[in-house]
């Protein structure tokens, strides 16, 4: 027992050891974990860790009167000027087309995901939460799903054995944080006991809030988009939003501004502090039941 005891704290705690911790951001598209978990992601660096975002679709289709390849190419751009201005180091685009990730292979996206967690060996993934029930973009639960089953593959030898040849080992990322727009509101509810079952865990980002602003800002082709349709959808039932009277830079940075701190006092409802994020949290307890480190 003592044995087992030993291989499993090792297992889960071993890349901490060397200090800095290293962080891998998967996403669906360019917005969803900058909206979801953009402010502890920065917080996290802003302590000293390291980032690496893997973003999976090329988002060609959120824009307002542009084609998709120039879309597909500002998205691109915009998404890593996002990054930047959250202090991630590198961004990754897969490059799958927008909303048709239902026709893509699980195991394909999986392996993908997959090589990325073995080559940068991160302590901490941030991921699409897939058990959510109110997302209507399906592309997301498709990445929370392969980006779970490749945290739990990229453990165990026998998945890719090419990966290992090629010096990329099995590797167990010890945290994992399952990000999600807080709307659903049974999203602070545990599903279980928290021995392998994420729980709610609601964290502090008052401090990163104008920097997550100010990435969200940095979308611009989506946000023009988004601007315009709420204005076109308003305008269709006869309703206005005076901020939109003019779709000008100003307007949407204020629309974009209104959004990100609106989601950030939803997320630190009932707590302590001003905003905050919400997560469905796989931490040490997940990984290793209390009976195994007394």
């Amino acid at each position: 027992m003592t044995c087992l005891r030993t291989f499993l704290l090792l297992a889960a705690l071993g890349a901490c050891a060397h200090g800095q911790k290293s962080i891998l951001v998967i996403t669906a598209d360019q917005s969803d974990y900058l909206l979801s978990a953009g402010g502890t992601v920065a917080g996290m660096i802003a302590q000293g860790a390291t980032a690496r975002l893997v973003r999976v679709t090329n988002d060609e289709k959120d824009s307002w009167d542009l084609p998709p390849e120039e879309t597909a190419r500002r998205a691109r751009q915009e998404s890593e000027e996002a990054a930047r201005i959250l202090g991630i180091q590198e961004v990754v685009s897969l490059g799958y087309r927008a909303g048709e990730l239902g026709g893509v292979s699980p195991t394909e996206l999986r392996d993908r995901l997959m090589f990325y967690i073995r080559l940068h060996k991160p302590d901490v993934v941030f991921l699409p939460n897939s058990y959510t029930h109110y997302d209507e973009v399906l592309d997301r639960f498709y990445t929370g799903q392969a980006a779970e089953e490749a945290c739990r593959a990229a453990a165990l030898e026998n998945f890719q054995p090419a990966f290992a040849a090629a010096g990329l080992k099995p590797h167990v990322t010890p945290e994992r944080y399952y990000y999600a727009q807080p709307v659903d509101p049974r999203r602070r509810e545990p599903e279980g006991p928290a021995t392998f079952v994420p729980q709610p865990k609601a964290l502090d980002i008052t401090a990163a809030i104008e920097k997550k602003v100010r990435a969200a800002q940095a979308l611009k082709t989506a946000n023009r988009s988004m601007a315009l349709r709420i204005k076109q959808r308003l305008e269709e039932s006869g309703r206005r939003l005076p901020l939109l009277d003019t779709v000008d830079d100003g307007a949407i940075d204020k629309l974009v501004e209104i959004n990100v701190r609106k989601l950030g006092e939803i997320g630190a409802e009932g707590q302590s502090f001003r905003y905050g994020e919400e997560f469905q949290h796989a931490g040490l307890e997940y990984r290793i039941p209390s009976k195994y480190r007394k």
